[in-house]
């Protein structure tokens, strides 16, 4: 007989959700954690969107640390001069709340007490050597020799899954799958954040830029996200570009962001509190993972559930809707009394009918078309020289759009035949 019905492995969002639902039905939960407290080890933008907690949480609204709601949602393409924006506000926002950005060491330590109290064994800063395997199932987990069994391991690892790859749960990721995630956090008056931003009370700013300025052919992203008196703010480079270059560091394209005349302005005054990297899940529908097996599930960024189109970043509302599809899975399973590959493949069905699932296939391939040059140099240089052209008064006469548009099109690398069929592609993914 197994020391517990499930083994929860990780305290982020996706593995405390698990671990929550489960609890709260009578399971008996064990909950590791390797970082001191939860959340420490986590690199995060730091934007929940959508309403997946009301599932095992409903009151989470009124106890959660959230930081402000996301009342502007900002997407730029920033060039070595300019900054070129889609700057969203509506009242809606305000009136059905679907962002909160959120600071992950309060807001993972919150749900895991949460699970605590839900009824689950909670162990933090404890290290998972790897999977305890019999006869071509997981038992169990084992910790500096000791073996701890249980009925079914869900492996919520984040998106370097050690123990997962270890036991040939998942491959190891291809420099497409991840990015290098680079974060910083920077203390600001609550006043100076409004006043900056033009935000009130606690409303909130989310952006997210293309980094087209950069050199040497590096792609990168950027985000900058407001919490009530900090800053969060990071770069998400692909991994492929910066490995061809060789030359440039990280840190250095994270300090490019910090100096752009139109970031710098933003976080002017502020105070560094917080740096720290990681792996960001960047992999597309063709690289997720097989989410279940024999006694195992998959959840969150260890199974590949994360989700940029260009507009949107996402990952914490799959993390938790997929922990909780999974603890939905092991109640079943345990009234069955069957933890086996086919009884646990209920979670795959539940997956195929979710956001988590759907929106990767729907999207299939847009990760290729975000990373492209059609993207980070293309359409930046094109926008900034149109609307140059159209708004800069030089006492030259006015030229027709059609004009503009040609010249801002010539100015370009590409030729028009790439522009062409790189514009079809990612019109056709979008």
């Amino acid at each position: 007989m197994s020391e517990f019905d499930a083994i929860v492995v990780g305290a982020g969002p996706a593995g405390s959700s698990a671990a929550i639902k489960m609890a709260s039905q009578g399971l008996k939960v064990l909950l590791v954690e390797r970082g001191e407290p939860p959340g420490s080890k986590n690199v995060s933008g730091g934007i929940l969107w959508g309403k997946d907690l009301d599932a095992i949480l409903p009151d989470w609204e009124k106890t959660a640390p959230l930081e402000r709601y996301v009342e502007r949602k900002v997407t730029s393409f920033l060039t070595k001069d300019s900054e070129i924006s889609i700057d969203f506000k509506t009242k809606k926002f305000e009136q059905t709340k679907t962002g909160y950005s959120v600071l992950r060491t309060k807001f993972d330590q919150y749900l895991a007490k949460r699970a605590s109290q839900a009824g689950a064994m909670v162990v933090s800063g404890i290290t998972v050597d790897g999977l305890a395997i019999k006869d071509g199932r997981v038992i169990g987990v084992i910790n500096e020799g000791d073996t701890i069994t249980g009925d079914c391991v869900i492996l919520a690892e984040g998106p370097n899954p050690r123990v997962a790859m270890a036991a040939g749960l998942r491959s190891k990721p291809e420099d497409t799958d991840v990015a290098i995630g680079v974060k910083q956090v920077y203390k600001l008056s609550e006043a100076a954040i409004n006043e900056r931003f033009n935000l009130r009370q606690n409303s909130g700013f989310a952006g997210e830029y293309v980094l087209s300025y950069l050199e040497n052919d590096i792609f990168a992203g950027g985000f900058l996200y407001t919490n009530k008196d900090t800053i969060s703010m990071g770069v998400v480079i692909n991994i492929e570009t910066l490995r061809r270059d060789g030359r440039t560091h990280s840190y250095d394209i994270m300090e490019q962001f910090v100096q752009h005349p139109f970031i710098s302005r933003l976080v002017e005054g502020g105070t560094l509190q917080e740096y720290s990297a990681h792996f960001v899940y960047e992999g597309g529908y063709e690289s997720l993972a097989k989410p279940y097996g024999e006694g195992y599930m998959l959840v969150g960024d260890t199974a590949g559930f994360s989700f940029s189109n260009g507009m949107i970043l996402q990952g914490m509302n799959y993390a938790i809707s997929s922990g909780i599809m999974a603890g939905e899975t092991v109640i079943e399973a345990k009234k069955d009394n069957d933890f086996s590959e086919k009884s646990l493949s209920r979670y795959m069905d539940r997956l195929e009918k979710s956001p988590a699932i759907l929106d990767k296939k729907n999207f299939a391939g847009m990760n290729k078309v975000v990373w492209s040059s059609l993207v980070h140099r293309a359409v930046p240089e094109m926008l900034e020289s149109s609307l140059g052209m159209m708004l800069y008064e030089n006492g030259e006469p006015k030229k027709h759009l059609t004009d503009i548009m040609m010249k801002s099109i010539s100015s370009t690398e590409l030729t028009k035949k790439d522009l062409i069929m790189q514009g079809y592609r990612l019109m056709r993914r979008m």
